[in-house]
C-alpha cells in the first residue's frame, strides 16, 4: 500500500512537469532552453532576466507569474532544484527537455 501512495505521488509530480512543459511549449513555442543558455528567444531567457544562470526561489516565483503560469510552481522548482541548493541552474533547468512531447 505504501509503495502505491509513493507511485501516485510520484505520477502526480510527473505530470506537474509535463503540464509545465506544455505551458512553456504553449507560450514559447520549442525553444524551452535553446543550445545556450544565451539564447534570447527561449523560455529560459525570459524567465532569467538578470541573466545570473540561475534561478532563485523567489526569481522563480516571479518568473512564472510573469509568464501566467498558474500551476503548482513550487512543486516543479524543487523537482529541478536536483542540489536543492534553492537555485535552479541552467543545466538543471535542461531536464525540462526530457518533458517535451514528442
Amino acid at each position: 500500500k505504501e509503495w502505491q501512495r509513493l507511485d501516485q505521488l510520484w505520477q502526480e509530480f510527473d505530470l506537474s512537469i509535463r503540464e509545465f512543459v506544455h505551458f512553456l511549449t504553449l507560450a514559447f513555442g520549442e525553444e524551452l532552453s535553446g543550445e545556450e543558455e544565451s539564447c534570447d528567444n527561449t523560455a529560459w531567457a525570459k524567465m532569467d532576466t538578470d541573466r545570473s544562470g540561475g534561478l532563485s526561489v523567489e526569481e522563480w516565483r516571479q518568473a512564472v507569474e510573469n509568464i501566467g503560469y498558474f500551476g503548482p510552481s513550487s512543486v516543479v522548482f524543487a523537482l529541478l532544484d536536483r542540489d536543492d541548493d534553492g537555485v535552479i541552474s541552467f543545466s538543471e533547468y535542461e531536464v525540462l527537455e526530457r518533458y517535451r512531447p514528442k
